[in-house]
């Protein structure tokens, strides 16, 4: 079974081909938006069908969020696009379940950080490779409340929590880029459901956001009472 991976949450774009349980092929490239490279992503996973043959990937795995806006769209375009043109089948998962659930098989407990900007972040708690709670949108000065000592808090290229003021030297802060939720992670996230048959319907599949973009705000303040 081949499964075709995309991640377009992050600075970080990335595709990756697994073949079963086993990695095949993977393809990272940083975020960047102001000289149109991004339509690389495109490229590169046609010249990957085309290179299989049509037709010969069996499943999407995609993260759908938190993360960044528009490139959210981006990754939800390119799979909508192979899907319908191919037939093939979405399993979308959550980009915190993507970097906190497997560190938390490990290392207990661990809490997920993705800068959702303008003074506040994305989290989830997990333990055991399980998430604990909700998914949260927050201020830092919040969620390192909430946080016990010696938590191990995994927030890839994200400096946040230090400008916080809080002391978080108690706090195992993980921010390499080896952190950041990738194609590949994706995949091994999604297998479960995909060997389940347990799919998402791509006609109302939208990228999960939790706050509101730019626009909307915009629009909600033009429009207040």
């Amino acid at each position: 079974m081949k499964i075709l991976g995309v991640e377009t949450s992050s600075p970080i774009f990335s595709l990756c081909l697994y073949d079963g349980d086993n990695l095949l092929y993977e393809f990272r490239k940083q975020r960047e938006f102001e000289d149109h490279r991004d339509a690389l992503i495109f490229e590169e996973a046609k010249r990957l069908i085309d290179d299989m043959g049509r037709g010969k990937i069996d499943t999407i795995a995609i993260s759908i969020g938190p993360g960044m806006f528009t490139s959210l769209r981006v990754g939800l375009s390119l799979a909508k696009g192979i899907a319908v043109v191919h037939g093939t089948p979405v399993v979308a998962v959550n980009t915190l379940d993507v970097i906190g659930v497997k560190p938390s098989c490990l290392i207990s407990p661990v809490v997920a950080v993705i800068n959702a900007y303008r003074e506040e972040v994305y989290a989830a708690f997990y333990n055991k490779g399980e998430r604990t709670g909700n998914y949260l949108l927050i201020t830092p000065a919040k969620l390192l409340r909430m946080m016990d000592a010696g938590t191990f808090v995994i927030c890839p290229r994200c400096d946040v929590l230090d400008d916080s003021g809080f002391d978080t030297n108690n706090l195992n802060i993980m921010k390499d880029d080896c952190y950041l939720p990738s194609a590949s992670k994706v995949v091994s996230l999604a297998l479960p459901r995909i060997r389940a048959g347990d799919f998402d319907d791509m006609e109302f599949l939208e990228p999960y956001y939790i706050k509101k973009t730019d626009a909307e705000r915009k629009y909600d303040k033009g429009n207040a009472v």
